[in-house]
Order: C-alpha cells, then sequence, then structure tokens
C-alpha cells in the first residue's frame, strides 16, 4: 500500500471515529421472571367466589385448589384445578396469589398452561388477572371463550399481553365462570411472569 493511500486511510479512519464518537456502552436486556409450578406453594393461593345457596356447608360443592397428581399435571406433580359446577351461569370461581413484581419493572407479561379439563358445551369463559394489591383495580384483565368442544383435555398457554405495571404488589388470578346448568372445569399450570426492568 502507497503512503499516499495509507494516510487517506488513516484520515478517514479518523474522521469516522469523531463523527461516531466512542458510542455508549452497551447493555444487555435485563429480564426478571417469576414461575409457580405449585409443587411447594399451595399454602400461597386462595379460592374465592360462591356456590349455589343450597350447598351443604359441610362440603365444597365449587373447589378450587391445588393438587398433587402427576398424571394430570401439565409439567411436574403439581397443579391447580377450578371446577364450577353450580349450574349457574353468573357464578365465578377464582384461584389467585400475590406476587411483588422485582423494582424497576417496566413491561411485564403473565401466562399459564390452561387446560379445560371438562365442559359439556361451549363456550368455557375464564379470565387471566392481574390485580393491584393497593386499592384492588386491574393492572391486567384477558378473557377468553373456549368455543370448541374438541380442545377439552389439551393444555394451550394462555397470556395477558403485555401491560406496565403501576405497582409492584400485585395478585395473579384465573377465574372460571359457570355455565348456565353446566360443570366446568380447568386446570392451571405453570405459572410465569416476565418483565423487562429498566
Amino acid at each position: 500500500m502507497s503512503h499516499g493511500l495509507r494516510q487517506a486511510l488513516v484520515a478517514l479512519l479518523t474522521v469516522g471515529a469523531v463523527v461516531l464518537g466512542p458510542g455508549a456502552p452497551a447493555e444487555a436486556a435485563t429480564t426478571w421472571s417469576f414461575s409457580d409450578g405449585f409443587e411447594t406453594t399451595a399454602s400461597l393461593w386462595y379460592d374465592d367466589g360462591d356456590g349455589p345457596q343450597d350447598c351443604p356447608r359441610y362440603r365444597t360443592c365449587n373447589p378450587a385448589e391445588v393438587v398433587d397428581d402427576a398424571d394430570q399435571a401439565y409439567r411436574g406433580s403439581g397443579y391447580a384445578s377450578i371446577l364450577n359446577n353450580s349450574g349457574y351461569g353468573a357464578n365465578w370461581l377464582s384461584l389467585g396469589r400475590q406476587v411483588r413484581l422485582t423494582a424497576g419493572a417496566a413491561q411485564c407479561t403473565m401466562g399459564a398452561w390452561i387446560n379445560v379439563d371438562y365442559a359439556r358445551s361451549t363456550p368455557v369463559t375464564m379470565n387471566l388477572e392481574v390485580i393491584r394489591v393497593d386499592g384492588w383495580t386491574y393492572e391486567t384483565l384477558k378473557t377468553f371463550q373456549l368455543t370448541d368442544l374438541s380442545q377439552v383435555g389439551t393444555w394451550h398457554r394462555y397470556s395477558t399481553g403485555a401491560w406496565t405495571p403501576g405497582t409492584r404488589d400485585v395478585v395473579v388470578r384465573f377465574v372460571l365462570v359457570g355455565q348456565e346448568f353446566g360443570v366446568v372445569g380447568i386446570h392451571v399450570d405453570d405459572v410465569g411472569i416476565t418483565c423487562k426492568v429498566i
């Protein structure tokens, strides 16, 4: 390479370095995640909702509970079961737990694997909810309706989509809405929250 060409190349690289500057430092995207497969957390989950008025006091007509049965779980041995057998379309049952999001969470999604375990008719209506502990208002709410009975008994991934957290302390909740004179049940497993952190 000639001396003149070498000087021109050095000058070009110098101008490029001055124009571009040293650049911003490279930063890897930071994420935080929470997961609950129900294996060791049964005591953290609680149910809410009502059964029919004639339901005997000594038994639960509409159980919402954590079950230990590897044959029925999506993965592992634990899963949540919500069974709504009230026979009243306005009835709903839920199972939820409190979660503390990481500081600096800027955008989050919540999802779970859900199996509509039993249904004689459609639609089966269920909600995935994230609720602020302070004030008990929704951070996000996503309603799903299963309309294909051929999907009953199979696991599918459902998600709220992204939301921007307004608080760190939230309740994640799964709601099953009753059917008129019908029985519906869902299994929930591998609940997860993923957040971008700034």
